[in-house]
């Protein structure tokens, strides 16, 4: 379900997923309450944008060999 509300699912497992919820009302609920529940989280989350600082020094740390 969650990679469902997060468009994780593959093509095949996309369709497979749709054709269940058309014909099972608790998975249809279920799915559309927890994309509600996804959209509110994200309407709530403050983004910040990381320092370049922070952004090259992480860089940096994952080229370093260890």
């Amino acid at each position: 379900m969650s990679a469902a509300v997060d468009c994780e699912l593959t093509q095949k497992e996309q369709n497979d997923f749709n054709k269940h919820i058309e014909t099972c009302p608790d998975c249809f609920n279920e799915f559309k309450e927890a994309q509600k529940t996804k959209n509110i989280i994200q309407e709530k989350i403050i983004r910040f944008k990381a320092p370049q600082s922070l952004v090259n020094s992480i860089l940096k740390l994952t080229e370093t060999p260890l």
